[in-house]
């Protein structure tokens, strides 16, 4: 019998799956390694930078009388609301790993529901957002 000199070996179809396969991993592997900011924290010390940077995004409030929801000229947005309970989840998250972020998370929560849940923006109210921002430069 003769084998035709056109004839290649050719490699199975898995395989080929298997080379992809491995080559993807290593280009994913590869860019994680790139992008990755080891120097970010994480834990409790992570949790707490990231309620941190939500408190600074709920962004300048000033006092107003009456509920702030029912005010036309409020700045107190739906998406700040949203910011200042992320902020208040993460700080409890923190201190459930770590006690020293207890009062951290305890100011955020005395904020949150001044804020949040009673809808009252008074110089209290914003004293205590602004007591939790503060404690963020211990961090």
């Amino acid at each position: 019998m003769v084998v035709p000199a056109e004839s290649e070996h050719r490699s199975s179809p898995l395989t080929q799956w298997a080379i992809g396969v491995v080559i993807g991993a290593a280009v994913v592997g590869l860019l994680w390694l790139v992008t990755t900011d080891f120097s970010s924290p994480s834990g409790a010390a992570g949790d707490a930078a990231a309620a941190c940077a939500a408190l600074d995004r709920v962004g300048d409030l000033k006092p107003m009388t009456g509920r702030a929801d029912r005010l036309p000229e409020s700045n107190y947005t739906l998406t700040a609301a949203d910011r200042l309970s992320a902020a208040k989840a993460l700080a409890q998250a923190a201190a459930r790993d770590d006690s020293t972020y207890k009062v951290f998370s305890e100011t955020v929560g005395r904020a949150d529901e001044l804020i949040n849940r009673r809808l009252r923006l008074t110089t209290e109210s914003i004293g205590e957002l602004d007591r939790a921002r503060n404690q963020c430069a211990n961090f």
